[in-house]
């Protein structure tokens, strides 16, 4: 019986690792030195150009790894015109003295009309001052066009002092709350008001810097992807994106994935997930993508964005920026 019980745990064990490894998807990247040379050697740029190894669909994909061992590089999370309006990333980039920029959270396209006035409506943390809060509430109809009012712990990327972090996060009088678990909710859109007990007990989120995005796609080196919980689940298909991860060793992972376009047709949030699996991320979260996926570097804008107009206008962005400028 002892003998079973041990070959039922290395099996158990084996069987964990081989869906790790199925689930990931190593990429051949390419290094751009011809961009970074510029940068620190603690930031690196990496290009993959080709086809996405599970179903063959062309990716054009940009990422920075970027080392907080460096302490004189700092990520900082931007708010458009204080919160009150939008502005293309490289505006945002230019004016916070910053050397690389992605777009940031999920926003109104018309900002007087959002809370407050505000153009997020996804967390932002700036200096340890809370610009924007995740929305409070989001309704969704059923399959019998019912209107249900859903109460979503939406996730964030943030960092207590140089060390980042993931969550689920609500806000209550002004203040951010972490979960241990997405608020559950039901497939016809029932979901209560977290409470400081449910849907676990709630702790206070100390971060200096914050963006708020959704859903998780990575939790503790897995797959977990918690759209459903998040009610993202509308925009789970193929699109550009824009994300970010973070590994054991201090290192953050800025990603950019091209769409709607020829030579790259975007991707779903399965295969996003898998993306950073291949990396070896602990942690990964999706943020705003389709038409305001933008990666900034050194003063150009190093992808493709896909909306025909030209850049588009956005709430936050993801800065790297030299401390003291």
């Amino acid at each position: 019986m002892k003998y079973l019980l041990l070959f039922c745990k290395i099996l158990i064990v084996w069987l964990l690792s081989i869906h790790v490894l199925f689930a990931q998807v190593k990429l051949s990247w390419q290094e751009r030195t011809e961009i970074y040379q510029n940068l620190p050697s603690s930031i690196q740029i990496f290009e993959y150009q080709g086809n996405l190894p599970t179903n063959n669909r062309k990716v054009h994909i940009v990422l920075a790894k970027i080392n907080l061992k460096d302490k004189n590089l700092e990520i900082k999370s931007i708010a458009s015109q204080e919160g009150k309006g939008l502005e293309i990333v490289p505006e945002i980039a230019q004016k916070n003295q910053a050397i690389l920029a992605i777009n940031g959270g999920y926003f109104s396209f018309k900002p007087d009309t959002a809370k407050g006035g505000l153009s997020s409506v996804s967390l932002i943390v700036s200096e340890g001052k809370t610009i924007a809060t995740n929305q409070f509430a989001v309704s969704r109809k059923d399959a019998s066009n019912n209107t249900h009012i859903c109460y979503p712990t939406r996730s964030a990327f943030g960092l207590r002092g140089r060390k980042p972090d993931i969550a689920w996060v609500y806000a209550e009088k002004g203040k951010n709350y972490f979960y241990q678990t997405p608020n559950p909710i039901t497939d016809d859109f029932q979901q209560s008001q977290p409470t400081p007990k449910l849907p676990s007990k709630r702790k206070k989120w100390k971060v200096t810097e914050a963006m708020g995005g959704g859903p998780v796609l990575v939790e503790n080196y897995q797959k977990r992807i918690t759209d459903k919980e998040e009610l993202f689940t509308q925009i789970a298909g193929i699109n550009p994106r824009t994300a970010v991860g973070y590994s054991d060793r201090q290192e953050v992972i800025f990603l950019v994935v091209d769409g709607r376009q020829e030579i790259s047709e975007g991707v779903t949030f399965e295969e996003l997930a898998d993306i950073f699996l291949g990396l070896g991320v602990k942690e990964a979260i999706n943020l705003d993508g389709g038409g305001s996926s933008t990666f900034w570097v050194n003063g150009k804008v190093i992808n493709s964005p896909s909306d025909k107009t030209g850049l588009r206008k956005v709430a936050s962005v993801l800065v790297v920026k030299m401390k003291n400028k």
